[in-house]
């Protein structure tokens, strides 16, 4: 299925050389970084995945490997269309889905679906958004319920990146009801998905996982990061407040929530000082 080549302006370059991009020369904490790209206009997608990699492991990240390879497969798409893109990353890279361990958090850090070739369908579709802006082709996400995909400039055509194939609004509409057979398709479900929402629905992947697996420090860790996106909701916030208090520290959880209280203000306010009181009171 042919979907030409893409429209718009976007310059191709390495994100290794992209020093004006660079949060600060101190080497922030990768929570830190993680905040300044999520409030980033626009939202460097690679940058923010990796700090949410960073953040949320023990081991070493090595975010320079990972620009670096995204910055070669860029440069090895054969022409600026989305079907180059596919036929790349697909084809010949060997990218692909991780079924046998779908449930693996590994499949939700970039470096390693960038080390491995293997990823669930949002992160597969941010490498495929990725490597496709360094090709120079303009592509975005698109947040199905229950499967992620990629839309290029063709309303009409889009990724599926966890099969590595071009569909079209008939097959993303098959798709949908694989996952969602109680539910009727809707054109809606294929508006474009703006980059900080991505990144919301690739923290609450983990938090799902991490919630199966009762691992409480993984836990904390993505409720960290959660509440470091602009348009986190207060009740995220008494979340990382209990979490915090489930490790020892309800100080800081209290401390947390009194801030988040002078950002909200109102009815929000009230709720978490409230909770924030519940948590000083441990400390009696």
């Amino acid at each position: 299925m042919g979907s030409g080549a893409a429209t718009g302006t976007v310059t191709s370059m390495s994100d290794r050389d992209a020093s004006a991009q660079d949060p600060s020369d101190d080497q922030p904490s990768p929570a830190d970084a993680f905040a300044t790209w999520a409030a980033a206009e626009p939202v460097p997608l690679d940058r923010a995945a990796l700090a949410i990699a960073a953040h949320c492991r023990a081991d070493t990240v090595d975010e320079a490997a990972t620009l670096d390879e995204l910055d070669r497969l860029g440069a090895a798409v054969r022409e600026p269309t989305p079907d180059a893109v596919v036929d790349l990353l697909f084809d010949q890279a060997g990218f692909g889905p991780n079924r046998g361990r779908f449930a693996d958090p590994a499949n939700s850090y970039l470096d390693l679906v960038v080390a491995r070739r293997l990823g669930i369908p949002i992160t597969l579709a941010v490498v495929t958004i990725e490597v496709a802006r360094r090709a120079g082709v303009v592509l975005h996400g698109v947040g199905m319920p229950g499967h992620f995909l990629v839309g290029t400039p063709d309303p009409d055509v889009f990724i599926d990146a966890f099969d590595g194939c071009l569909i079209d609004r008939a097959g993303a509409a098959a798709i949908f009801a694989r996952f969602e057979s109680r539910q009727a398709f809707d054109d809606s479900f294929l508006q474009p998905t703006p980059p900080e929402v991505i990144l919301l629905r690739m923290l609450n992947n983990l938090r799902t996982l991490h919630m199966r697996r009762s691992d409480s420090p993984p836990m904390l860790a993505v409720l960290e990061l959660l509440t470091q996106l602009p348009d986190c909701p207060p009740e995220e916030f008494v979340r990382l407040g209990t979490a915090l208090s489930a490790q020892g520290r309800p100080d800081e959880g209290a401390r947390r929530l009194e801030s988040a209280a002078e950002r909200f203000g109102g009815s929000a306010a009230e709720q978490l000082n409230g909770a924030a009181l519940r948590l000083w009171a441990q400390l009696n």
